[in-house]
């Protein structure tokens, strides 16, 4: 049993660095759990919950099982934005009882936030206002504390005896302040994996030649062929006409409004996914079809070539034949939507060309897979279009049907803004590569990776962005070697 294992480890030796890196970052993503778990309560929401109250002789008392000073560090997420909830003259009625909050409003809050921590509500006696967002996940080391005050309730006068949770400012900190060091480790891990695997593969440079080689191919023969003009010249004319209507919206009072330049270039995101995987689709629909009918595949394979790089080499090549007009498209949009509306951030602007490039290797790989398990050329484009439309089209009706499979009302009216509901369309988006290029764009309209998107945290989203395109070229090679040995 040893020995066989022996020889499994020792077929494997180009991936061994990269399979150790990789068990190695599964450890420090255990330890950065693990830190979490022991330094900071990671359910807030809990502890609130185990407050009591209870009302007797015209008196409300509260109180935890925490002793009053001592501290808890949390960890969560702030569900609202703080700038919202700092108490001023009118956002409060001074001597009125908050049960939500379990405290009675007073003049000595003015000037300090009540923020809300996955459900728990900590007083900061500071202004928060700019310090910190939602969504945001932070860290707050806070304190019981005991007060005594006084409301009305049905004309008789309560006495409130209570005990509550305050921080200060200086004692509230972005969870990505610790989280950085943890995945810079990782990132580094998988670098020197990935290095020392790539430099045991035979004739790597010779490999990469060809790749580059068969990809500049595919890029001159696909930006020439017609399909590729007219898809070209749509999208284009579809992308800055959508980029200059949202940057019109955001000056608009229609239900249609556009709030500021991020929303919009979130928007112009799903519409460029809208239209461009279309043509990713389509310049990749029938790429293994025509080599097979031609020939062209068995003179190609003659080549002392790697089925890998022949599959790496037309992938790339079609995804420059999209990519390259699309950037344009997307930097036209950009353009024409900043002239009518605001700026987008900087980093918002940059991920929504850079990542989209991601997006487009994505459908291309994921099409080559289709491509490569069609039996016909008729098959193959059912294949491609039906993908387009499951991603492009029927996907959120595929959201509804699971959230009703379990339990969802969603004939209720505002149901969309049900938390559970958000939490299954989140996590489910990330199965779609149009919602994960949209939501890494609106990622980095952040300050901070250390977001949470209704469950789904930022660095969950970045490693579906990068696994996507490599999982997808991973099954393509693994169909097309298959093939050619069948």
């Amino acid at each position: 049993m040893i020995s066989r294992r022996l020889n499994q480890w020792n077929k494997l030796k180009i991936w061994q660095p990269l399979i150790i890196a990789i068990s190695l970052v599964m450890v420090v993503a255990i330890v950065h759990k693990t830190h979490w778990e022991l330094t900071t309560e990671t359910n807030p929401l809990e502890i609130w919950k185990g407050k009591t109250v209870t009302k007797g002789n015209n008196e409300t008392n509260i109180n935890f099982p925490e002793n009053v000073g001592d501290s808890i560090t949390f960890k969560g997420i702030l569900v609202t934005s703080p700038k919202f909830e700092v108490y001023n003259n009118d956002s409060i009625v001074v001597g009125q009882y908050s049960k939500d909050e379990a405290l009675v409003y007073d003049e000595d809050l003015y000037g300090k936030t009540i923020i809300n921590l996955s459900g728990m509500r900590i007083l900061v006696n500071g202004d928060l206002s700019g310090e910190f967002f939602e969504s945001e996940i932070v860290t707050v080391r806070a304190y019981v504390i005991e007060n005594t005050s006084y409301y009305t309730e049905n004309g008789q006068n309560i006495t409130l005896n209570r005990e509550g949770w305050e921080a200060i400012p200086e004692d509230i900190h972005l969870a990505s302040d610790t989280d950085y060091y943890f995945f810079g480790t990782e990132l580094l891990l998988l670098a020197i994996g990935s290095y020392y695997s790539f430099s045991r593969i035979p004739n790597l440079r010779t490999q990469l030649k060809f790749a580059k080689h068969l990809a500049l191919f595919e890029f001159r023969r696909g930006l020439k062929a017609p399909r590729m003009i007219v898809l070209g010249s749509f999208f284009t004319i579809f992308i800055v006409g959508i980029g200059w209507l949202l940057g019109d919206l955001q000056n608009s009072t229609s239900v249609f409004a556009v709030t500021s330049g991020n929303d919009g270039i979130l928007r112009l995101s799903y519409f460029s996914f809208f239209v461009v995987s279309l043509a990713a689709i389509a310049v990749s629909v029938d790429t293994i079809h025509k080599e097979r009918q031609s020939n062209t595949l068995n003179m190609l394979l003659a080549r002392p070539i790697n089925r890998e790089t022949i599959i790496l080499g037309k992938a790339l090549g079609l995804t420059m034949v999209v990519g390259v007009p699309a950037f344009i498209a997307q930097v036209l949009g950009l353009y024409f939507m900043t002239v009518a509306g605001e700026m987008p951030t900087v980093g918002c602007m940059v991920t929504f060309l850079v990542f989209g490039q991601f997006m487009i290797f994505t459908m291309v790989t994921f099409q080559l897979c289709l491509a490569i398990s069609a039996k016909n050329g008729a098959d193959v484009v059912i294949y491609g279009l039906g993908a387009w439309l499951l991603f492009s089209v029927v996907w959120t009706l595929l959201v509804y049907a699971v959230s009703f499979v379990i339990g969802i009302d969603v004939s209720a009216q505002n149901f969309e803004n049900d938390p559970e509901y958000q939490a299954i369309a989140s996590r489910l988006a990330l199965l779609n590569p149009g919602f994960v290029y949209q939501m890494a764009v609106g990622l980095f309209t952040h300050r901070t990776i250390s977001i949470d998107f209704e469950g789904v945290p930022g660095w969950l989203l970045l490693l579906s962005l990068v696994l996507w395109p490599l999982i997808c070229l991973r099954i393509a090679t693994w169909l097309f070697k298959r093939e050619m040995r069948g």
